[in-house]
């Protein structure tokens, strides 16, 4: 049986302050994704009663979600390889949860790509919070800023110490609240906008010119005059423009699509 690395939030005035961001009725169902022994489930649970079903990885902790809560909706699945738009009925779904920390960004681009994603609150390491939620020119701005901001809204909640935790992790914890942002029409200009961006950053302490050229593998000279026609000056370094200077960027180098 796989080994699962797993911290639990026992801070209950936390888990209560977690559960009550959204408001239920906005929504017609909502996912906690990795429950583990269930401390904050049992608040989701009084709060959106049937609405509310969990996704847990390990068998042993669904097992106890499943004794602990009798009558919930518990999936022992991976979350990362579930087809979300066959798993939840039409209308806005709210995702919550204690992300496991290795995979946290994984779960969250997942979320926001899918077409009914209607809010989220997860829990990520402190320095991950930080590079989502950073702005133009911090150190922490980077392809991961980009890609959720232009996607989403994102908001601190609650920073959240080590020794809120069982076992106590190395490091802090944040809460973050997600609402979405309709930038994108399809999967398609989502996707080729997320793979633009990260080509940009791709080497971030170089100049856009260089990034650009050495990320797309795109001769300087063709690259320079794509930049400048955005109104952008070559020399920047990626982190210097927004996401909606990259939203601009990103449509003049696909020929306006």
């Amino acid at each position: 049986m796989p080994k699962y690395s797993q911290v639990f939030l026992k801070d209950v005035r936390m888990c209560e302050r977690i559960a009550s961001v959204l408001e239920p009725v906005n929504f017609v169902s909502a996912v906690e994704i990795g429950p583990g022994r269930g401390a904050l489930t049992e608040f989701l649970c009084t709060l959106w009663g049937d609405k509310l079903s969990v996704v847990e990885i390990d068998p042993l902790m669904t097992n106890r979600i499943k004794e602990k809560f009798p009558g919930l909706r518990v999936n022992n699945s991976d979350f990362l390889a579930l087809n979300l738009e066959a798993s939840f009925p039409a209308g806005p779904v709210a995702f919550i949860g204690n992300l496991p920390y290795e995979c946290s960004t994984a779960i969250l681009m997942k979320v926001l790509a899918f077409s009914r994603f209607g809010a989220a609150v997860f829990m990520f390491q402190r320095e991950v919070a930080r590079k989502i939620t950073a702005e133009t020119g911090d150190s922490d701005y980077g392809y991961l800023s980009v890609a959720v901001q232009a996607q989403s809204e994102a908001e601190l909640v609650a920073d959240v110490p080590a020794g809120s935790f069982s076992p106590v992790p190395e490091v802090d914890s944040s809460v973050l609240v997600f609402s979405p942002r309709q930038t994108f029409p399809d999967a398609e200009k989502r996707g080729r906008f997320l793979g633009f961006v990260k080509n940009a950053f791709s080497h971030r302490r170089k100049t856009l010119l260089n990034s650009l050229s050495m990320g797309l593998n795109i001769d300087k000279a063709e690259v320079e005059p794509l930049i400048k026609a955005a109104g952008f000056d070559p020399r920047l370094r990626p982190q210097n423009l927004s996401v909606k200077d990259y939203l601009k960027l990103s449509i003049v180098f696909s020929g306006g699509k």
